[in-house]
Formats: C-alpha cells, structure tokens, sequence
C-alpha cells in the first residue's frame, strides 16, 4: 500500500474531510493540511510533499499561483487543481504550469483515486528504479493531461463554434503544428469546406472550399482512414492546388461510421516531421469534435421540432377558436332569425289587411277618381312590403344546407331588398347587369343569399360618402359567375391576400367580428365554387363568385 505524503489545501472543511476520509487515509496515504494558499505554500516548501491537492481559489494564494511559485522555487513537486466550474481556457492554463490533473467539484472518490494515481505515477516509476522519464514521456504525460482537460471543458460547451476553434487550437498545440483547420463535407455538394481554423489567415480562410477528389483531405473522407505525410529538406507537399507545406496529418471525424469532416494540421516552414503519437492524439481531438457536432445537430433538431409542435399547436388552438367563434356566430344568427320570423309574422297580418282593403277600394272606384292614384300607390308599397317581409322570413329559416334549383338573379334581387334601406341611406347606386339566360344551378339559397348580403354591406360600408355597386351574372365555360365591383375606397394590398381569414378585419373594435368573409368563402367552397377579389387603394374593389354549372347529385348530397 502506498505510503506517499500529500498535502490538501481547502478552506472549506467538508472538502477536506472528503478527501482525507474517504480518500487517502482509506488507501493508505498521509497527509496535512492548510485552509489557505499561503500556509500551503510554506508547507511544501517545509515539508517537501509527495503530492499537492489545492483548490484553485484557495483565499491568499490561488491554485495557479501556487503553481507559478514552484516553479519560481524549482520544486518539482506535482499538483492536483481542484475547481467548482471547468473551463477549457483554466485548464489549459494549470497544465502549462505543471498541472499534473484538472477535477471538477463534486467528483467521485474513484475520480480522485485514480488522478493521484496518474499524478503520482512519474515519482513511483522512479522509486522503483525503472530509469529517468526521458523528455518524450514527459510531453506525452502533458499531451494526455490537456486532451483529459481539454475533453471535460468541450463536453459542457453548447456553443457549436465555439468547441470546434478550441479543438483546433488544442490540436495546433498538442502538436506544436504551424497551422490548423476542421473542415466538414457539404452534405448538398460532396465539397469539404472549413469549419474552424488557427493561424490560416483571414484572406485564406473566407469561403475555402475543396473538392473531394482534388486534395489529400478529400482522401481521407473517401477511405476514412487518416493521413500522414512528411518531407525531406526542401521537399513540400502539394495539399490543394496551389497550397504547399513540408509536413501534415489529417484525420477523419466519423459519426455512426460516416465520414463528416477532417481535422488538420500541418506546417509549412518547420521541417519537423510529425508522428504517429500526434495521429492518436487529432483522433482523439476529432472525436471530441464529432461529439460535439452530432449534439449540435440533435439541439438544433429537437429545437425544429420543438417549434414545429408548438406551431401546430397554435394553429390547432387558433382553429378551435375560429369554430368556437363561428359556433357562437351560428347561434346569433340562429337567435335573430327567430326574432326577425316573429317580427315578420307581425308585420304580415296587419300590411295583409290594408293591402286588402286597398285592393277592395280600387275595385269599386272609377279610373278618374283622385283616390284611385294614392291607392294604386298603397297597393304598391303594400305589396313590397310583404315581399320583403318573405324574404326576411326565407333568410330566418336557414338551417342546414338544402340545395336545389336556384335562380341566381332572383336571388340576387330578394337579398338588395333586404338592404335597400342601408343603399339608400348611404346613396349608394345599384347597377344590375344580369345575363337573362342565366340558368337555374343546384345551391343553398340561403347560404348564398348570406354571402351576397355579406359582399354587399362590405361594399356600401367601403363607400360611406355614396358610390356605385355594379352586379353582374354571366356564364363562363362550365362556370355562373357572379361579379360585384364597387368604387370604394378599396383594400390595402397587405391586406387583400387576408380578407378571408377569420378574424381578419379591418374595421374598429365592435363593428365586425372578421367572420364575414370567411364564412362567405367557406360556403363557396361547399358549392365546389370559387371566389376571388381584385382591389386598388381609391379606386374600389371587385368580388367574382364562380359557381359550377353542372353539379352532379353525388356532389348536392355532400352539401
């Protein structure tokens, strides 16, 4: 069992005991203790340890102070850095001091084990008498402690540029190369283009590209093996065309066995050959860097699909809400054709009775009495009266869709009579245009009969300082089209291609639910029809509603 003296600097007690009683007295190690840098420090100097574990933010005297002033005392004493936050750039730091291991707080007792074992291991070859370290074991020990140091800091990292610059500096160090680079196959082009860099140069590196089969990384990608090559003398080796360097090594990055990029470093002015133990040390390197890819690309991924879902949801929620809306619409409508049947029914019996007692006047006086005129007149009203009042009835039953033969004009003029008082009130002019052929098709009379009202009050509330609305039926092909043009003050083009949104609306709070417009589309596209709209700002806007002429019944039944 090992005897080694290692000496504990921490000013925190729980950390002291952590690594007293459950690591070194356990396994047979003595030990002292300091609760600060300075009383440390003197220590060692005194006491000559086999071993230091210090925190690196001991107060008085930090971890890498510490460090710095062994050096300054020649004390070659090895030292355990013991921090509560890794960092790449810290550890690269304590290990150029002398560090002989970096461990992040919490760590396991094994952990701790098994880093006093590497830490000790240099002093324990040499009491065994197994021969000085030569200079090449002691880089290759170091080379290990960054790439352990190195690999803990890149694996907390998410930033994706960030961790793929550090591996390449780490590689240009690690083996002491002139320059270095992490180039990626274009997944679109098969090209290999670069990724992160060290000591390219910005002229150089800004939109480098190579393609596969032209470069010694290209041959990399296709046999996924790595490549070492050196030169002799003035010799250099043509990596791109164009592009010279005396020495390189370049290794594949592979993720589910597929190459994805290379890591490279190489050296254009030192004749210094490279070797296999820097091979395993870029494989290393790139494995991290694949790791550190795959993740990104999980992140960005699960961040797709994250948004995906939460659009989806928003879309399904913005639907629920739209039928919610129509539903609540429905039930008005359904409300207000009650009460409109109600008041209609009142209305009809007593204009029943004048128009009957008109009616029997006139027949009983002669054509030149004065008061044949002004009954001819009642008459008239009268009987305009009971036609609208049907209408407002025939609108009051809509219930489900019933289609049947319709008369489109006719249909047309029953829904103008139930707003002529809103076209009169805003001097709005009506022009017809029918196509007196026009002929009959198979519809819902009453959801068309809304979506012409709802068209028209859209264009009498469009004029409010009066106007003209043009209406006008024609066939085209196998198509009726019903067009109504007016000259509003027509509709913004952001807003033309939104018209038909629920809820879209232009108008002030409390005047228009949105719904109009798109119930009206909805109902054309039951009819298998269509309905477009055309505007220009101060000019007006039109509607064209196509409907099919020949609808079959297998089609009227899904109505």
């Amino acid at each position: 069992m090992a005897r080694e003296q290692v000496l504990v600097i921490d000013e925190k007690k729980d950390a002291v005991q952590l690594i007293t009683e459950s690591v070194l007295r356990p396994h047979g190690y003595s030990y002292i203790v300091a609760n600060n840098g300075e009383d440390g420090f003197r220590l060692a100097l005194e006491k000559e340890p086999d071993l230091i574990i210090t925190d690196l933010r001991t107060p008085r005297m930090s971890g890498l102070e510490i460090l710095e002033a062994l050096q300054a005392e020649r004390r070659d004493i090895p030292v355990i850095l013991m921090a509560l936050h890794g960092s790449e750039e810290m550890a690269i730091q304590a290990f150029r001091l002398g560090a002989k291991d970096y461990i992040i707080k919490p760590f396991k007792v094994r952990a701790m084990l098994e880093a006093i074992d590497r830490a000790l291991a240099e002093e324990r070859l040499m009491s065994k008498g197994m021969g000085d370290v030569d200079q090449q074991l002691e880089r290759r020990v170091k080379e290990m402690n960054i790439l352990y140091g190195v690999g803990k800091s890149v694996t907390s990292l998410l930033d994706l540029e960030k961790v793929l610059n550090r591996i390449v500096e780490a590689a240009v160090f690690v083996t002491g190369a002139e320059e270095g680079s992490l180039l990626l196959v274009d997944k679109h082009t098969g090209e290999l283009y670069l990724r992160a860099a060290r000591n390219l140069g910005e002229k150089f590196a800004r939109g480098f590209r190579l393609k596969v089969e032209h470069s010694i990384a290209g041959k990399v990608v296709k046999t996924g093996k790595p490549i070492l090559q050196s030169t002799q003398d003035e010799e250099t080796l043509k990596v791109k065309t164009g592009y010279l360097v005396k020495s390189l090594v370049n290794v594949p990055l592979k993720a589910k066995n597929e190459v994805i990029g290379v890591l490279t470093v190489n050296n254009k002015i030192s004749s210094n050959p490279f070797t296999d133990n820097d091979v395993h040390l870029l494989s290393a390197l790139a494995d991290y860097a694949t790791i550190a890819i795959v993740n990104a690309q999980l992140y960005e991924e699960t961040k797709h699909w994250s948004e995906e879902l939460e659009r989806k949801v928003e879309e399904r929620t913005q639907e629920l809400r739209a039928a919610q809306e129509q539903l609540l619409q429905s039930e008005k409508l359904a409300s207000i054709g009650q009460l409109a049947a109600g008041v209609a029914h009142e209305i009809n019996n007593p204009m029943g009775v004048i128009l009957g007692f008109a009616q029997g006047i006139l027949k009983t006086l002669p054509d030149d009495d004065p008061l044949k005129k002004p009954l001819t007149t009642m008459e008239k009203e009268s009987l305009r009266c009971k036609r609208i009042v049907q209408n407002l009835l025939d609108f009051a039953r809509h219930s489900e869709p019933t289609p049947h033969l319709t008369n489109i004009n006719e249909l047309i003029d029953a829904s103008c009579d139930l707003i002529e008082h809103q076209t009169s009130l805003q001097n709005v002019k009506l022009v017809k245009n029918y196509d007196p052929a026009l002929p009959p098709i198979m519809a819902d009379p009453n959801q068309l009969q809304q979506v012409f009202i709802n068209i028209m009050l859209n264009a009498y509330q469009a004029m409010p300082d009066g106007g003209t609305l043009y209406i006008t039926t024609k066939t085209v092909g196998s198509e009726l089209q019903v067009t109504f043009a007016d000259t509003g003050k027509g509709i913004p083009p952001e807003n033309v291609q939104n018209i038909f949104d629920p809820f879209f609306t232009t108008k002030e709070v409390g005047e228009g639910t949105g719904l109009g417009l798109s119930v009206s589309y909805g109902i054309i596209k039951a009819h298998s029809g269509d309905i477009e709209v055309e505007s220009q700002v101060g000019k007006g806007t039109t509607f064209v509603i196509k409907l099919p002429l020949d609808k079959s019944e297998g089609d009227e039944s899904q109505d």
